[in-house]
């Protein structure tokens, strides 16, 4: 793939606690759309008969009202049990509003046998500021399907919880894609060197995606990073080549660094391989 490629595809396909945070962000600033009582007892309505499409359609305009009775009617339809389709749109639109009353649901679906609830669910408890969001998150990293383990890895990232580094690192060992970023986001100093001696033990584009992700972060020296892009040169295939890229992306171009010279010259050199 053309280096040009590359810098255009990383802004669309990669993961950063920074993207996280500017979902947060976005979702704070959403504003509360109050439903008038005639259209909610409607979308009630929809939500509960027959017509899937209506249901669906009629959980996403709750979940895009936030309103404390349209978030009522969520809460009580997956309390009382749905379709999986419904459910779905349901949990989505719980999350970016970070209700307190949808805690209960959403740690009970964070434990629901259907493997896409349990995701969405674990997505949506992140976004809350309860405390006891933390221990469902860190159960999760222990689920057998992917994306739950995924969805909560992200999540402690997102809320910057240090306590899931121990586990992060084990799930990176067994080259569990979905823990490499956000233990990159939340590895300290002295873990990186751990990090990189995976080397040929785990899958270069899993530790490339590590790496790629602590380098980008504002609490690294510079000292530190050299070391890490070092380490990602001697990785080979394309995940190596976009963790250099996205840290290229990200340096302000007039910021002189040491490191970013040093990625600079890896990625010309592998542009430069036909």
């Amino acid at each position: 793939m053309r280096i040009a490629a590359l810098v255009f595809l990383v802004g669309l396909l990669a993961w950063t606690p920074a993207r996280a945070a500017e979902r947060g962000r976005a979702a704070a600033a959403l504003k509360v759309k109050t439903l008038p009582a005639a259209t909610l007892e409607k979308l009630r309505a929809d939500l509960r008969g027959a017509d899937d499409d209506a249901a669906v359609a009629a959980a996403k305009q709750l979940g895009e009202s936030g309103s404390a009775p349209a978030i009522d009617v969520l809460v009580t339809t997956l309390l009382a049990g749905t379709t999986p389709a419904r459910a779905q749109v349901a949990l989505d639109g719980l999350g970016p509003w970070g209700a307190p009353k949808a805690f209960d649901v959403l740690a009970l679906y964070a434990g629901h046998r259907n493997n896409e609830l349990r995701a969405r669910a674990v997505k949506a408890l992140a976004m809350l500021s309860d405390r006891r969001v933390s221990a469902i998150l860190m159960e999760r990293l222990g689920d057998a399907a992917a994306p739950v383990r995924a969805a909560a890895a992200e999540g402690l990232a997102a809320r910057h919880d240090k306590q899931a580094t121990t586990r992060l690192m084990m799930l990176v060992k067994r080259n569990d894609a979905g823990a490499a970023g956000p233990l990159g986001a939340l590895a300290t100093p002295d873990l990186i060197p751990k990090v990189a001696e995976l080397q040929g033990g785990i899958d270069d584009g899993v530790l490339a995606t590590t790496l790629g992700e602590y380098i980008k972060r504002d609490d690294v020296a510079d000292k530190m990073r050299v070391e890490v892009v070092r380490q990602l040169g001697q990785l080979q295939g394309a995940s190596a080549t976009t963790a250099l890229v996205e840290y290229l992306a990200m340096v302000p171009a007039k910021e002189d660094r040491q490191s970013r010279r040093e990625a600079q010259k890896l990625v010309d050199e592998r542009g430069n391989v036909k």
